[in-house]
């Protein structure tokens, strides 16, 4: 009986072990990318709407960074993707000198998260995928206004109220809250939709509102295909870090790529 117990156990022992085997030899089929929505954490107020965020480099916002810096690790990227164009030599040049002490962070995103989180993993560069095209929302507010275009004017007035609410209600939340609430998949839906009223907006010669959200629409496709040429294995685990507004369009751009992975940040920041 007792020679049974044993060849049980051992025989249980294997199948666990063979297992664990097994599941460490399955390959990832396709690159991960994780897409995090982020606000400006040091307020530059380019937005149209302003906002007025605490200081994201005082002791308490630094202690709630290094707890969102923990959570991402999880995710262990192997590259990490930030809001600039690529040839912005300089912040390239930011994160050598940082990699070698050389360099104090500044309270942006681009540098509390990607860079902060690179250095973690021993990153030799982080990479960059933005793309600048101008968007002339006060030219489209002047289109409505010449048309009388109230609906879209009562609308756009709504969901400036509805952003001030937001961002008020965000700097009382900690960092990991108010990307949490940020990186919600309806949110994001939100988000895209307020984009699509513009089209409502034309001028007698111009379809104004039309022109400024292709204009946007080309920005983001131009970003996704930056990122697109830095993923180039099957194997990347890519962290993505762009302002909220951009990543309605991410996301579907890397939903409809057969191979791409769409990872969810809130798996991470709401899972502690």
């Amino acid at each position: 009986m007792h020679k049974k117990r044993i060849s049980t156990f051992l025989f249980v022992l294997f199948l666990i072990s063979a297992t664990f085997v097994t599941a460490q030899e399955q390959k990832q089929e396709k690159a991960q990318i994780m897409i995090l929505g982020v606000y400006h954490f040091a307020n530059p107020n380019a937005d149209y709407v302003k906002s007025d965020f605490p200081d994201h480099l005082s002791d308490k916002k630094q202690k709630e960074i290094a707890e969102v810096l923990d959570l991402l690790a999880r995710f262990k990227p192997t590259k990490i993707v930030v809001e600039r164009e690529p040839e912005n030599i300089k912040v390239l040049d930011n994160y050598q000198q940082y990699l070698k002490d050389n360099y104090k962070l500044t309270a942006n995103e681009t540098e509390q998260i990607g860079f902060r989180l690179a250095k973690r993993f021993n990153h030799q560069q982080v990479y960059l995928a933005d793309h600048q095209l101008g968007m002339d929302i006060d030219g489209v507010m002047k289109a409505a206004q010449e048309t009388k275009n109230t609906q879209f004017l009562q609308f756009f007035q709504q969901i400036i109220g509805e952003v001030q609410v937001i961002q008020k209600r965000q700097a009382q939340l900690t960092v990991r809250e108010a990307l949490t609430e940020l990186n919600e998949p309806d949110f994001q839906e939100k988000t895209k939709d307020f984009y699509l009223q513009m089209a409502r907006v034309r001028s007698k010669e111009k379809f104004v509102g039309a022109d400024v959200l292709a204009a946007w629409y080309q920005r983001n496709f131009r970003i996704f295909t930056n990122l697109s040429q830095i993923i180039n294995s099957p194997n990347d685990r890519v962290l993505v870090i762009f302002g909220q507004g951009h990543i309605a369009y991410l996301r579907d751009a890397i939903k409809s790529s057969p191979d791409m992975q769409l990872i969810e940040p809130n798996n991470y920041l709401q899972n502690k």
